[in-house]
């Protein structure tokens, strides 16, 4: 496959905007194996300095001794001479690149010197940072406060829509339309619903986007996808042990399949809610057997949450029950990819029944993701009111509903009328069609709903200016 495919990545600008700082801390990325971490660095790094030097902890091991005596910049650089004997230490024109920090937990430590000394940028990369220790009883000393963390996700949909030869200028006429919440031409919405059944197929993993993009072919995207789920499967349960060498905690990794298996068939359950069930991944399963593997599995960036909240008010994290939750797969086509083929065939013709509801909640699970917002939903078993997504925005509490499969909006028109304890300012409505408004909401389509989200965080994010105030005069 031909690898010089480049992929335009939202997360470029803030790596500019890092760099610009005069008083910059140590960058480290974090993410999801393969979600284009080490890629889109590299070309950072190759854009923005003479001097590139990478330190690649997983595929060779003997690089983290270079950290086993002192952590003081200097001796880390003249220990690292000897490994990098084509490649030149500049004060101030040097970055320094630690793929996989986590496999390299005093590198990590060290990151603290680098913040201090600043005669050397560094920016690392993490894909299990959260799990590597798991169960560790020795403590990791990691630099809080010296270190700036920014999480990677596989590519949303409009970095798709860049992948697929659309440009801003022309996304930008559809955030236009959702601004607006205007109607789009027939030929540009008739576009737009075929680019998202794309999407939902092949996903956001770069590799199967470039494998699709080569091929026009699904089916070798899925090719990809598969062998990335292969891969996941045997990242299951690796740790770093108190001697610094891997292991596999084989039970953890029962545990860990066990779940992952479980989530498309939990999502896919039509007989109810689709709340996660310990009961389901095996008979008699238990939280206090399944609790701390579901978070190795969430920590890793392969799965989402999204809580269940006891009441609708803010702060809707206080509100939070996190016992109570809906599990979704952290990229949509890793979904599709778990369930059999068949399945991608008929939902590209339109024509698959089953699992069409799963599928659509878990984008819209992943586009909220992707925007930055947490993820909550209302579900009150007395009566069978739920709401499928709730969140804060500039002007108060939004409820958003996935309707593509079923128009039914129960709870949220009982909250927008006010006929219950709770109050919402907005209420939108995901579907596969156009723009439009009913009388308690408008309609969204899904190809425009990661714009919407977009411009909601964009408006949380410009806060308030506030005056300078002057001492009053007594």
């Amino acid at each position: 496959m031909d690898k010089n495919i480049y992929l335009k990545r939202k997360i470029y600008d803030e790596f500019v905007n890092w760099n610009a700082d005069p008083n910059k801390l140590p960058l480290i990325v974090d993410g999801l194996r393969q979600v284009g971490k080490s890629y889109i660095v590299n070309k950072f790094a190759n854009d923005n300095f003479e001097n590139v030097i990478t330190y690649d902890f997983r595929h060779n091991k003997e690089l983290r001794k270079i950290f086993d005596g002192s952590l003081d910049v200097d001796s880390i650089v003249r220990n690292s001479t000897p490994y990098f004997t084509d490649k030149q230490f500049v004060p101030y024109k040097t970055i320094l690149i630690f793929e996989e920090i986590g496999d390299c937990p005093l590198a990590r430590t060290s990151l603290k010197c680098f913040a201090q000394d600043k005669r050397y940028s560094v920016i690392a990369t993490g894909s299990l940072l959260g799990v590597l220790n798991y169960r560790k009883k020795a403590k990791i000393d990691i630099p809080t406060g010296y270190e700036k963390i920014i999480h990677m996700s596989s590519l949303d949909f409009e970095e798709f829509l860049w992948a697929n030869g659309i440009d801003e200028k022309t996304i930008e006429i559809l955030k236009e339309y959702t601004h607006k919440k205007e109607q789009l031409p027939n030929a540009l919405a008739d576009f737009y619903k075929e680019m998202i059944k794309r999407y939902v197929v092949v996903g956001g993993m770069p590799d199967a986007v470039k494998a699709f993009l080569q091929t026009n072919n699904y089916i070798k995207s899925r090719e990809i996808l598969e062998g990335l789920i292969r891969d996941y499967r045997a990242d299951f349960g690796r740790m770093i042990n108190e001697k610094n060498e891997e292991v596999i905690d084989y039970k953890l990794q029962t545990q860990l399949n066990q779940i992952f298996d479980s989530i498309p068939s939990q999502l896919a359950r039509e007989t109810d809610t689709h709340k996660f069930k310990y009961s389901e991944i095996k008979s008699g399963g238990r939280s206090t057997e399944f609790k701390e593997p579901f978070e190795w599995l969430e920590k890793a960036g392969l799965v989402l949450r999204c809580f269940n909240l006891s009441a609708i008010e803010k702060p809707l994290e206080a509100n939070a029950d996190k016992t109570s939750f809906k599990a979704f797969i952290s990229d949509i086509g890793l979904l599709m990819a778990m369930y059999p083929l068949s399945s991608s065939q008929e939902f590209l013709r339109d024509e698959l029944e089953s699992r069409k509801g799963a599928i659509f909640e878990n984008l819209m699970a992943t586009m909220i993701n992707k925007a930055g917002l947490p993820l909550y939903y209302f579900s009150r078993g007395s009566d069978h009111l739920e709401i499928d997504y709730i969140f804060e925005s500039d002007k108060g509490i939004t409820l958003l509903e996935e309707k593509s499969t079923n128009g039914k909006m129960t709870a949220s028109r009982l909250v927008m009328e006010g006929k219950t304890a709770y109050t919402a300012e907005a209420c939108y409505k995901v579907i596969k069609e156009n723009f439009g408004e009913g009388d308690f909401y408008i309609s969204v389509p899904q190809y425009a709903a990661p714009f919407l989200l977009g411009e909601i965080v964009d408006n949380l994010h410009k806060g308030t200016i506030l005056e300078p105030l002057n001492y009053p005069e007594l």
